[in-house]
């Protein structure tokens, strides 16, 4: 077991990245690098990944893993393990390529262990998209507080011995992020914190934010009732 020291301890940031996902812009590398003390970085990504994504996490100072048409959960459960033969990792974020962290993020993330939480997230906000994506947010938070399950675009941790002794993330292609925070959920407190993560609203408004939202209801619905990731995962891709 590896016992957090939050003081000392580094956080592994572990970012799932697509196959031709376009490269983040530098102020996601700053806010991610600018913690003490210094964090290590990894891109959990498809063997497709674009070669100018690849560059820029490599010159932030990423590690950039690659398993070949792997689902997004089999990729940060490998990029998890891989990273945890140092042993200076005690705490793991994973980090959406389009969600900004806030200022003094690592700070806030070590106190909530340091009290006694096992794992948590940030709350949520979204940069532009004004009221209607506000109004997505205020709900996802509020539904946040109450399930404490945060979704992965909440920018999640956890401590790296809960994580391992769960089993990491299941490798499925969508839905990976739920069902490691319900699991999460049993083992301790979850601390939401105070501070939000900024995250990209393009999706709602590519595709409407109230379909949007009422598929991602839908799938979550179908979820509860056992239907397979991978039928998910084709849903939500329509």
């Amino acid at each position: 077991m590896v016992t957090p020291s939050p003081a000392s301890d580094r956080i592994a940031v572990i970012v799932p990245v697509a196959a031709g996902e376009a490269p983040p812009p530098e102020i996601f590398f700053e806010r991610v690098m600018r913690a003490a003390p210094p964090v290590s970085l990894f891109a959990a990504a498809d063997a497709r990944i674009a070669e100018e994504t690849r560059i820029a996490f490599e010159c932030a100072g990423a590690t950039v893993f690659t398993l070949e048409e792997s689902p997004r959960g089999a990729r940060l459960a490998r990029a998890a393990q891989s990273s945890s033969s140092s042993e200076e990792i005690s705490l793991f974020l994973f980090l959406h390529a389009d969600t900004l962290l806030p200022f003094g993020w690592e700070s806030a993330i070590r106190r909530a262990i340091a009290s006694g939480a096992v794992g948590g997230a940030f709350r949520l906000s979204y940069f532009g998209g004004g009221a209607r994506m506000r109004w997505v947010a205020f709900w996802a938070n509020a539904r946040t507080e109450f399930t404490r399950v945060p979704y992965g675009d909440q920018a999640p941790f956890v401590r790296r011995d809960v994580y391992e002794r769960l089993g990491g993330h299941p490798p499925w292609p969508l839905l990976d992020d739920w069902d490691f925070a319900r699991r999460l959920r049993k083992q301790g407190r979850i601390e939401i914190l105070r501070d939000a993560v900024e995250t990209s609203p393009r999706r709602y408004l590519e595709r409407g934010v109230v379909k949007t939202v009422l598929g991602n209801w839908r799938i979550l619905w179908k979820a509860r009732r056992g239907e397979p990731p991978e039928q998910l995962s084709e849903r939500y891709r329509r």
